[in-house]
């Protein structure tokens, strides 16, 4: 019995000891891999136009405002100050005038004062180029044109950016197709009229309405554009002559009632109305209607940016200049004045169809020649009229 039990704990006791004897198994060793160092990828550099556009905008904010002085109406007066202090920052002061000529005689004033007030000037390119240009007060607002958008000669019609003059003084924003001639439809059938010498037909005798072409407007618009695109000077004179001597045209400066005695019928023609007064007229539902001829005048009416020899504030002239003209600008500036923009991207709801040329038409846009034409031409008419009025 004792050999069993000795035996039993030889066993066991080899057995512990064969177990001590085996390595105990270890877990696989965890290997680290070293951490990664991402190097951080600069951001690509602003491009040259956007670097001059972030500094100068941060100039202008410093400025802090803007002056505009402008023919332009209440309406985009607002909306343009409105819009451009939200997007900048920056306040629009608008000083309003009812002529060319009276912006010019403040400017000179100021001059003369050694003061620069002014920062824009908007008003009609006869005014810029036969006035202000002549004295002296106007810059190159060529030279701040940076922004790619409206640098951009896809963004324009006609596949350019078009200046008023070609020393790139001024830019005319839009234009307007001018059919100055319009009937009253109740008392002159669809078709009677369809060319400026039609006016000269007995029927009509004293019953024209003419806007004074002896000022700057849309009358002298319309014979300077049968002088040089239509007909020729010496066609235009005679033209003139029998309109106010043999048809006894009744001669009004003021633009709204030579229409208006067109919508009441006391007449039954209207020579070189005024387009935009047409068109309230037309909004309103008068019974008039356009003469449609195939070469049509096309005016930047008031809608011609111009700056001076020396801002006030250069900076916020800068930005206002290019924004206005940009996409943005102008979908401001053609909903608040009614008028078609030359930017190809502009919006068009809400502006009359008669401001707008048809595709057969052939278009004779304003040009600097034309208007230095028109101011001496004028004073020609002016003789003409005269004339023609002693033989009535």
């Amino acid at each position: 019995m004792k050999k069993s039990i000795g035996a039993v704990v030889l066993l066991v006791t080899a057995f512990l000891y064969a177990g001590c004897g085996q390595p105990t198994p270890q877990p696989p060793p965890v290997i680290t891999k070293p951490p990664q160092v991402v190097t951080p990828v600069p951001p690509p550099p602003k491009p040259e136009w956007q670097q001059k556009w972030d500094a100068t905008l941060a100039e202008a904010k410093k400025e802090g405002k803007l002056n505009v002085y402008a023919l332009w109406g209440q309406e985009p007066r607002a909306a343009l100050s409105q819009a451009f202090r939200d997007k900048y920052g920056i306040d629009v002061e608008f000083t309003s005038f009812a002529r060319g000529s009276e912006m010019l005689a403040k400017v000179q004033t100021e001059n003369r004062a050694g003061l620069n007030i002014a920062d824009v000037f908007g008003s009609g390119g006869g005014t810029f180029i036969s006035a202000m240009k002549p004295a002296g007060v106007l810059g190159n607002i060529k030279s701040l044109l940076f922004l790619p958008e409206v640098v951009d000669p896809k963004m324009w019609r006609g596949g350019k950016l078009t200046f008023s003059d070609k020393d790139g003084t001024t830019i005319p924003m839009v234009a307007s197709a001018q059919r100055f001639m319009i009937y009253n439809t109740n008392l002159v059938q669809k078709g009677e009229l369809t060319a400026y010498e039609d006016a000269l037909k007995p029927q009509y005798k004293g019953k024209i309405s003419l806007n004074d072409p002896r000022v700057t407007g849309s009358g002298s618009n319309l014979f300077s554009h049968l002088a040089l695109n239509i007909w020729n000077v010496e066609k235009t004179r005679d033209f003139l002559t029998r309109v106010v001597r043999d048809q006894q045209a009744e001669i009004i400066r003021d633009n709204r009632l030579q229409v208006e005695v067109i919508a009441k019928g006391k007449h039954s023609i209207g020579l070189g109305a005024r387009v935009a007064t047409q068109a309230e007229f037309l909004d309103a539902g008068a019974p008039i209607a356009q003469v449609q001829t195939d070469e049509v005048y096309s005016s930047h009416a008031d809608g011609v940016l111009g700056i001076p020899t020396k801002s006030a504030h250069p900076n916020a002239t800068i930005i206002f200049v290019n924004w206005l003209l940009s996409k943005e600008g102008q979908a401001v500036f053609v909903k608040s004045t009614l008028n078609p923009s030359l930017r190809l991207d502009a919006p068009t709801e809400g502006i009359n169809p008669i401001f707008f040329t048809r595709p057969e038409e052939k278009l004779y846009p304003d040009s600097e020649e034309d208007i230095i034409f028109r101011g001496k031409f004028i004073v020609e008419m002016k003789g003409i009229i005269a004339e023609a009025e002693k033989g009535k």
